[in-house]
């Protein structure tokens, strides 16, 4: 029945109908969340100065299993049967975060266990770069360990990109649709589709992330981001498995444009890493250099936070995508690493601002007692 529809109905109905499942279930989980006392309370790092849920991945959870069941009936012959299974594992392990911290280990455990999942899929375990560097296929004995690394690198970049009200979601949307762009040029209308459930998920949830109610607010917690963030890594990966020859933009041009759609998550973790080595603190160890933690001290709500993130992301995709036209691989590589080091210089500069912000702010407040 599904495929007697034209596409764009299709479409429609895998955008249209996520977004409600997903719009009547969060209040839902407020709720139950409130009532349970599951709430998230602010700390040193935090944005946020109210008590909030973070189960909106509870929601994203069932609304995805739901929709990508019904999708894989209608494609039987499609491969991923491993996907819910490691969406599953990641669900629990996001959902025991969010309700008594877990070790880092034990995180780590889960997520690589949910990558050997869907490792599992024939068609998945050999990269294929299409020229890029002069690569074409990489033998599994090399592809698995990058296939390793990347999956669990982007999940824990996707995880730590979730800062303030609407990032994650508004980021997702774009690389999502970026993702269905091409998957539409290569004629796979099943990661088409897979693409609309989750941007119909994210949606429904920027509604209530953004809500003044209390009753109605609520974060995607680990629940929702380490989820999101491995269906983004997993359909990237599967983008680079597609034959390229349908697509319009060069071969060898597909695996830095697809690092092009997730460059935000990976730009931001990479960034805080370097700045943590050099300061000589631990790599790993949270602080408040990401690049949303910045604009917000400078003063910039989370939407506006949210949507210059966002809306940049989707300007350097089109350019990207522009680009890869006239450039060979090795100028694509460097058009990346010149945007990474201006943007590198631009956050360092921004970083050093916030600082006197913030001393005169404190003075601010010291006056303010004096008098009043």
């Amino acid at each position: 029945m599904l495929s007697a529809l034209p596409f764009f109905i299709q479409v429609g109905l895998f955008l249209v109908v996520p977004m409600l499942i997903t719009y009547y279930m969060i209040p839902k989980i407020v709720w139950v969340a409130r009532e349970k006392e599951l709430v998230v309370k602010p700390d040193h790092r935090s944005s946020h100065h109210i008590i909030t849920p973070s189960f909106g991945g509870v929601a994203f959870f069932i609304c995805f299993i739901i929709c990508y069941s019904f999708l894989k009936n209608f494609f039987p012959t499609a491969p991923s049967t491993f996907v819910i299974p490691a969406v599953t594992l990641l669900f629990v392990v996001g959902l025991k975060d969010d309700l008594m911290a877990s070790s880092a280990r034990a995180k780590f455990i889960g997520q690589l266990i949910a990558v050997s999942m869907v490792m599992m899929s024939p068609d998945f375990y050999q990269l294929n770069l299409h020229g890029f560097i002069g690569i074409y296929a990489i033998p599994p004995y090399i592809s698995i360990p990058l296939i390793f690394f990347f999956m669990v690198g982007f999940i824990n970049a996707f995880n730590l990109i979730d800062g303030v009200d609407g990032l994650a979601a508004f980021l997702g949307i774009v690389m999502l649709g970026a993702l269905a762009f091409l998957f539409n040029q290569a004629g796979n209308y099943f990661y088409i589709l897979t693409c609309m459930i989750l941007i119909g998920m994210l949606l429904a949830y920027i509604r209530f992330n953004f809500s003044k109610s209390l009753s109605k607010k609520i974060f995607m917690g680990d629940t929702g981001s380490l989820v999101i963030g491995f269906l983004l890594a997993f359909l990237s990966l599967k983008a680079l498995t597609l034959e390229c020859g349908g697509m319009n933009l060069p071969c060898y041009n597909l695996p830095p444009f697809l690092l092009l759609i997730l460059a935000v998550p990976i730009f931001d973790t990479l960034r805080v890493m370097v700045v943590r080595y050099f300061q000589g603190k631990n790599i790993l160890l949270a602080d408040r250099n990401h690049i949303h933690h910045i604009l917000i001290d400078l003063g910039y709500t989370h939407l506006k936070t949210s949507l210059v993130l966002s809306c940049a992301s989707a300007v350097l995709i089109f350019i990207g995508y522009q680009l890869s036209f006239y450039l060979n691989w090795p100028a694509m590589m460097i058009f990346l690493l010149g945007i990474s080091l201006i943007m590198a210089v631009l956050f360092n500069n921004l970083k050093r601002k916030v600082k006197p912000m913030k001393l005169n702010r404190k003075k601010l407040d010291i006056l303010m007692r004096m008098f009043f």
